[in-house]
């Protein structure tokens, strides 16, 4: 790069002065001009302009993950206050329903003239009879004779007659003996005892007490005359 040198002439123009300038400002064109970049900040570029340093990705992560969490912790309590705020209510209102309830008074009723109606209980129905058992022996053939010294026979049923279930078995069991008895004691009777009407109730109790002889669960008090007859 070249300089040239100009003077000032009277009449106020320049005129340049042809000619070169000695000593060291010389330059050839070989050599080049270094500006010191801080002497003409201007000369940067824009785009080169020093930018903020980058937020690192794990710094926003938590940032972001920061801002979210307190958000959502936000969302909770006002959820939670609201909760508490529609349980508070509900409790309220019951406990005003109960209170309203217990305090109200019954409804007034009409007075009538219909008298009071008396329940009377009814009478106890009477306890059953107790049950009665009745063994019907098999018909006794007791062989007997006439005055006139004709064999007849008395043909005899009898029926035993009780309320008691256990002295019913037991006289079941003996059933055996107890017809031995009865045989045994008609045919040692004669035969104007056994035919005649007035003799019926002795030998009703004779056989009663033949027959208890021989029970030990209790006493027969009941004996019937089914049959008999002379055949």
């Amino acid at each position: 790069m070249s300089q040239t040198a100009t003077t000032k002439t009277e009449s106020g123009k320049v005129i340049p002065d042809e000619g070169t300038l000695d000593g060291d400002f010389e330059l050839t064109a070989n050599d080049k001009v270094q500006l010191d970049i801080d002497d003409a900040p201007f000369l940067l570029d824009p785009d080169e302009e020093e930018a903020p340093p980058p937020v690192l990705s794990a710094e926003r992560s938590l940032i972001t993950r920061e801002t979210t969490e307190t958000g959502k912790g936000k969302k909770k309590l006002i959820a939670v206050i609201i909760i508490l705020a529609l349980a508070t209510a509900g409790i309220g209102t019951a406990i005003g329903l109960f209170a309203l309830k217990k305090n109200t008074p019954p409804p007034l009723t009409a007075a009538t003239d219909t008298p009071p109606v008396v329940v009377v209980p009814a009478t106890p129905a009477a306890p059953p009879p107790p049950a009665e058992y009745n063994l019907k022996l098999a018909p006794f053939w007791v062989p007997v004779k006439t005055p006139a010294n004709e064999d007849r026979f008395l043909v005899a049923t009898f029926v035993l007659n009780t309320k008691d279930a256990v002295l019913n078995t037991e006289m079941q069991d003996k059933l055996t003996t107890l017809r031995d008895s009865i045989y045994y004691y008609l045919s040692n009777k004669d035969y104007a005892f056994l035919t005649d009407p007035a003799s019926a109730e002795s030998i009703r109790e004779d056989l009663i007490e033949a027959i208890n002889h021989y029970l030990v669960q209790g006493e027969l008090k009941n004996l019937y005359f089914d049959q008999y007859i002379l055949q």
